[in-house]
């Protein structure tokens, strides 16, 4: 392992520490001349360290008085990660812990670690071991707030819910899908039943990279195909409105399963870099029906551009759905966060409304499994008075610990105006 992937993993666990930050910002402050094995080594410390991070706490401070500074502090929680990682290498790991303390920090600092890390190797494994069933227990056992592990009881259960916590402490699964010309890969495994999506080996980058520059392959998890291909389904021709588009993935699936009687997807989405990102996306993977607009949903008219038969709504959410890969954001919400979500959510809905068609369909998704942001909101729509000319024909939920894919909650609407 390099030495440099680790002092730079430490670096990023201790901006983190101090305040919470999305993993892709965090990532971009790795020296840019690094190859792609010091940035995989590195990433794979800072996401681990994350993930676990208060489990690695909770070992840590039972053998200190009071936590050290920021940067040493960082050390012992990267460590640790490894340590509970690999745990046959404990010895070899502390030693090499240690002579990095070292060479940073003071002689009073190297031996803290040195003490420290020998007896965090053995109360890891106990750690792990247990298996709580108080919420603040669960907490720190399975690295999550505690007020959303309250939450969480609170809607699904007890028993459902730890399932959902070992979920996300799993390692991510990647899955793909073609755009266009598939090809059998041994690197790609099918999911079956007739899924287009498939699973991707662990080590494959250096063979399906190529085939993402190239337009041909599309990363992109199952989950995210309910809601275009429940707006498909509900509409056979004409437009498409795909609302907070960026940074495409569902534009481009639509694209490529559409029936031709589809004319035209209108993506919309704030300017910005995710808005070039989606645009960069389109023209790569050759999507034709797809026009990108860059545009505040609360500021377009409807006589710019028109109505629509199928809108599709995937709003911002706490993304509770996808803390299996987004390890930062259980960290970055709030109970009052959470609440602004909410009302930003039906503000979006609403004005989603109008762009539909008589007779069309409106998708509302999210990727939450969170009942506020996918039921409640829908209901609180459909009892104002720009949803009273809608009513609900569907909904699916995705559990992620139950369907072994990311969450998501769809509704399809229908505007019954004649």
């Amino acid at each position: 392992m390099s030495d440099d992937s680790w002092s730079v993993a430490v670096e990023l666990v201790a901006n983190f520490s101090r305040k919470p930050a999305r993993m892709s910002h965090l990532l971009e402050q790795m020296p840019p001349q690094w190859d792609s094995g010091k940035r995989r080594t590195c990433q794979s410390l800072l996401f681990g360290t994350v993930r676990h991070i208060r489990l690695l706490e909770r070992a840590l401070d039972e053998f200190l008085r009071r936590r050290p500074k920021p940067l040493v502090w960082a050390s012992l929680l990267v460590a640790s990660r490894e340590l509970m990682e690999n745990p046959d290498r404990g010895a070899k790991i502390v030693h090499h812990a240690v002579e990095r303390i070292g060479k940073r920090f003071s002689k009073v600092e190297k031996g803290l670690a040195n003490a420290v890390l020998r007896k965090v190797a053995g109360r890891l494994p106990e750690l792990l071991c247990m298996e709580p069933s108080a919420a603040k227990d669960l907490a720190w056992r399975y690295s999550h707030p505690e007020w959303l592990v309250n939450r969480w009881i609170e809607q699904f259960g007890l028993e459902e819910t730890v399932a959902f916590l070992r979920w996300n402490q799993a390692e991510a699964g990647v899955f793909a899908r073609w755009q266009w010309d598939p090809e059998e890969l041994e690197e790609l495994k099918p999911l079956g039943d007739g899924s287009p999506f498939f699973r991707v080996e662990p080590g494959s980058w250096r063979v399906i990279s190529p085939l993402i520059e190239a337009g041909r392959l599309y990363v992109q998890n199952p989950a995210a195909s309910l809601a275009p291909s429940l707006l498909l389904d509900a509409v056979g021709q004409g437009r498409l409105l795909d609302l907070c588009a960026a940074p495409g993935g569902k534009g481009l699936f639509m694209d490529s399963i559409a029936p031709t009687e589809i004319r035209e997807i209108v993506s919309v989405d704030l300017a910005g870099p995710r808005f070039e990102r989606m645009k960069g996306n389109y023209d790569r993977y050759q999507a034709k029906r797809v026009r990108a607009l860059a545009a505040d949903i609360f500021e377009l008219e409807q006589e710019s551009v028109g109505v629509f038969d199928g809108v599709l709504l995937d709003a911002p959410c706490s993304n509770s759905g996808v803390l299996q890969h987004k390890v930062d954001a259980r960290w970055r919400q709030s109970p009052e966060g959470l609440v602004d979500l909410v009302e930003l959510q039906g503000r979006l809905l609403a004005s989603a409304s109008g762009f539909v068609k008589d007779g069309g369909a409106l998708v509302y998704s999210t990727c939450s499994v969170d009942t506020d942001e996918n039921e409640s909101v829908v209901s609180a729509f459909l009892e104002t008075e720009k949803g009273k000319p809608f009513a609900l024909e569907e909904s699916k939920l995705s559990l992620p610990w139950r369907d072994a894919r990311d969450g998501a909650g769809v509704f399809l609407l229908r505007n019954t105006s004649c």
